[in-house]
């Protein structure tokens, strides 16, 4: 199996734009950020317009940065979503610096 090539694919100024507003306004109601063996998990609470953002937000990534493993997980009795990026040990390093504002923000600790 070849390894994926890790390299953003930004189109246009319009996209990148479109990308950096959607995880902004996602940083505003990030409860906790977990760094995993392949990856980090960032937990949201659970609400109809947060999970719309979280598949904007994925749609976006998906787009410029196929490499990534998306996962949402939406806990029971309407507990928070919680979204993983995953990858090899290059995507994981990829995501701490490419998502170093959601790395490193830790409210819950």
């Amino acid at each position: 199996m070849t390894q994926p090539i890790i390299a953003c694919t930004l189109v246009d100024a319009a996209f990148v734009a479109r990308k950096e507003a959607i995880r902004a306004s996602l940083l505003d109601y990030l409860q906790e950020s977990r760094e995993l063996e392949d990856g980090y998990a960032f937990r949201f609470d659970a609400n109809a317009v947060r999970a719309a953002q979280l598949f904007d937000f994925i749609e976006a990534e998906r787009e410029c940065c196929p490499f990534f493993t998306f996962e949402l997980i939406f806990e029971p009795e309407n507990g928070p979503v919680w979204l993983r990026l995953r990858g090899s040990e290059e995507i994981k390093r990829f995501i701490e610096v490419e998502f170093m504002s959601l790395v490193a923000h830790n409210p819950a600790s």
